[in-house]
């Protein structure tokens, strides 16, 4: 296991303190600044170095977020030796590199969605986490939130009967086409921004593979994909209808039909803090909650690190939801 500045005591009582590692953080977008700083913080851990091509942007993010240094290159961040853990928050076609790169310096490592821009790169970023004796993960905060917990429950429980349907859509409209997201050379396109945790969400509710796909997609002047709908089938018999869109106003649709009755919720994605969500069984309500799930992914990945255990959300995982999304590009041609 990577060497590592993390500790775990006992409290009063004998009850766990979550474990706190010191962090770097590459890139200082809107993820990072939004979510995953403040949920660092809110998690109990050390903000130890941020770094961005663009140094000003660094300490401007620095000072907010009370990160102790800023640095202009990711490199520095990296060589730092009160850095336990790193968090990639870098466009996707930088995921590779810098994932890499952090895991050889022996460093943990959380990566924004999707892992990789494609299956064997993510393949290449699992194979270094093991190399270097180190964890990696996919950044997949809806996972964590205690709502997805209580759905993936009660349909593994069987009590939906067999599934047999799954509608999953995402959309968010983007109108910058000077955004990452719009140019395919940097991993663009609403099937790896949108679509890696719609497919993820499909293949959890599912358990198993897609053994069928399909899919069309629209694509913009810049040549990434504003809009793609795919459909996924199953060998139980399950089919998944999973779409990601950055032309309409912003909506999520996750529902699921079995052979006994049907389940579904809201910002299956995306819910805050302040959301309340609610699992909504047969048109009658079985369920609420409010949570941060940034803070409980991190809190569950700093405590598989600093233990050695696998990550709470395996890497293969990311591997085997990029193998998905990459069958969906091909479909789509």
């Amino acid at each position: 296991m990577a060497r590592t500045g993390a500790e775990r005591h006992r409290g009063l009582g004998g009850a766990a303190i979550p474990t706190a590692l010191r962090w770097g953080i590459l890139g200082a977008g809107l993820v990072a600044d939004d979510a995953v700083a403040p949920a660092l913080r809110e998690a109990g851990h050390d903000l130890a170095v941020v770094a961005s091509q663009s140094l000003s942007r660094a300490q401007s993010f620095a000072a907010r977020h009370g990160v102790r240094r800023a640095r202009g290159s990711y490199d520095e961040a990296l060589a730092a030796r009160d850095v336990d853990a790193v968090y990639v928050a870098l466009h996707p076609a930088a995921h590779e590199e810098w994932a890499v790169a952090a895991l050889e310096a022996g460093k943990h490592v959380i990566c924004e969605r999707p892992l990789s821009t494609d299956a064997g790169s993510a393949a290449r970023i699992a194979a270094a986490a093991v190399a270097n004796g180190c964890t990696v993960m996919e950044s997949q905060p809806a996972r964590f939130h205690p709502r997805t917990q209580a759905l993936l429950e009660l349909v593994d429980g069987g009590d939906i009967g067999q599934v047999r349907l799954m509608t999953v859509a995402l959309s968010q409209r983007m109108r910058d086409l000077d955004n990452f997201r719009a140019r395919p050379e940097l991993g663009g396109g609403a099937l790896l921004d949108l679509g890696t945790p719609a497919i993820a969400m499909a293949r959890w509710l599912a358990r198993e593979e897609p053994e069928g796909v399909q899919a069309v997609s629209r694509r913009w002047r810049t040549g990434a994909d504003g809009v793609i709908a795919a459909l996924l089938s199953f060998p139980s018999g399950a089919v998944a209808s999973v779409a990601a869109s950055f032309e309409g106003a912003a909506h999520e649709v996750l529902e699921v039909s079995g052979t006994y009755g049907a389940v579904g919720t809201q910002l299956a994605f995306n819910a805050g803090a302040d959301d309340e969500v609610t699992l909504v069984r047969d048109g009658r309500e079985i369920g609420s909650w409010r949570a941060d799930p940034y803070p409980r992914m991190l809190a569950a990945f700093a405590d598989a690190a600093a233990s050695g255990r696998e990550a709470p959300l395996p890497v293969e995982d990311a591997v085997a939801t990029a193998s998905v999304v990459d069958a969906v590009r091909t479909a789509a041609g």
